[in-house]
């Protein structure tokens, strides 16, 4: 069925970068078929089934949040002034041992439903609770049903010497390598032909120190096999590069190098202590960098040289992250990133509203290969789009469009949303969720999660 959004503003992203003002986009199915102005495509609009009025507002691609674990949007507040490391301890590991499937997908409802609300339209779950078939499985169902497009990055845990000698508690490490394997391919078996394709899974070693030289290599060969990313944190805290440099005398990106894992495929998250060698390396071999900057100030963990990768072609994804944010708001992670390099760099100009706007869409759309089907608004690509109600008293007059989106907008002021041609929020309500049921279990199921986890309120052990 042909559907025409009329009388809009259009921010495409396509390869000219166009905005028009008095726009027209017309979808059939799940595809978009035209994208001009209101009077080239009149012919069209007559002959659509259904018209979508988008007077006072703007239509853009809808957003990539590249990196979040939707779990732990159960434990908010609770890893508030702990580093990396001191988080993992404190919070991470104690909730792994108790945390039940039933939670793990209410956790990601939460999530889900909050990336609706906020723009996004793709998001990339680096699941790392319980990541037994069950609970993982249960964070795709979520994704299916909601509407949302998303990639289910399944982390992977193995016990190493550098694991041990930081006390990582046993409990963590719930499979073999063998059975890692397994659960991922059937996983990825499974979801490659559900929900039209929108629910895709891949392997994702968490972290250098819980994944050895043999597990990375397996990573790889599993996603060779299907094509997928691998997503893994790479260089978020100093203390990581340190033990890397100790225990395979090189840094880390120039050891996935040297195993043969770094490719076009490989997501580097966060990379805030990669050197000038390695940012070389990135951009010969083509990785993806995914830039958390509020979950990077948030854990002190450092400034990512987000412009040094740009100014090398490396393509740089955004992301919230989990509870280093607090929230999956795509807005306050755009402003974020854009605000934190002009101050780091005392140049105002080193990053400006567009190319954050750019790294929020077809920068995570490029990192999971996806850039011919989302992340601008072009004819052919998949209707994932979002409208924007920028006639607000905290935004006019506006003379900037990506400044204004950037820099002024915020989640209230997403409207509508809609995702494979199907409108998944509309009015700020959200169709395929019911946003009461779900706020009220997590209320109850929140506190006693972090009770039974024997948290205190700050965060700590008890």
């Amino acid at each position: 069925m042909d559907t025409a959004l009329v009388n809009v503003t259009l921010v495409t992203l396509d390869p000219s970068r166009r905005i028009i003002p008095d726009g027209c986009l017309i979808f059939q199915d799940d595809r978009i078929e035209a994208v001009g102005e209101c009077a080239e495509l009149a012919g069209q609009v007559a002959y659509a089934r259904q018209t979508i009025d988008g007077r006072g507002m703007v239509a853009l691609p809808g957003f990539v949040n590249a990196h979040t674990h939707s779990f732990q949007s159960l434990l908010r507040g609770l890893a508030d002034g702990q580093d990396l490391l001191g988080f993992l301890r404190n919070v991470a590991y104690p909730v792994t041992a108790v945390i039940k499937p039933e939670e793990i997908r209410l956790g990601a409802a939460l999530s889900v439903l909050e990336a609706i609300k906020s723009g996004t339209t793709c998001l990339i779950d680096n699941h790392s609770g319980d990541t037994g078939l069950a609970a993982t499985d249960g964070i795709a169902q979520v994704f299916a049903e909601s509407g949302l497009r998303g990639l289910i990055a399944r982390g992977w845990r193995l016990s190493t010497p550098r694991a041990r000698a930081w006390r990582v508690p046993e409990h963590v490490f719930q499979f073999s390598l063998a059975e890692e394997i397994e659960i991922t391919r059937g996983l990825i078996e499974k979801w490659r032909r559900e929900a039209n394709g929108r629910v895709q899974v891949c392997p994702a070693p968490l972290t250098l120190f819980l994944a050895g030289p043999d597990d990375l290599r397996a990573a790889k060969a599993l996603a060779d096999e299907y094509a997928a990313p691998i997503h893994v944190h790479v260089a978020e805290a100093r203390s990581e590069v340190e033990a890397t440099l100790e225990d395979y005398g090189c840094r880390e990106v120039e050891h996935l190098a040297r195993l043969g894992v770094l490719d076009r495929r490989f997501h580097v998250v966060h990379g805030v202590w990669l050197d000038k060698c390695e940012l070389d390396l990135l951009a010969e071999r083509g990785g993806h960098v995914v830039h958390c900057p509020t979950s990077n100030m948030s854990l002190a963990s450092g400034v990512a040289p987000v412009p040094e990768m740009l100014a090398r072609g490396v393509n740089v994804a955004l992301a919230s992250d989990g509870l280093g944010n607090h929230n999956h708001d795509m807005f306050s992670v755009m402003k974020t990133a854009s605000l934190l390099h002009r101050v780091h760099t005392l140049r105002p100009d080193v990053l400006t509203a567009a190319q954050v706007l750019e790294m929020a869409t077809l920068g995570g759309a490029r990192a999971l290969g996806l850039e011919n089907e989302i992340g601008s608004l072009e004819p052919g690509k998949k209707a994932d789009l979002i409208l924007l109600n920028l006639h607000r008293p905290h935004l006019v007059p506006i003379y900037d469009l990506p400044t204004a989106i950037v820099h002024g907008a915020n989640a209230a002021d997403v409207d509508t949303v809609i995702v494979d041609g199907q409108v998944i929020m509309e009015g700020r309500q959200v169709k395929t969720l019911d946003e009461a049921t779900i706020m009220a279990a997590v209320e109850a199921a929140g506190p006693e999660l972090w009770r039974r986890a024997g948290l205190r309120n700050d965060g700590h052990l008890q």
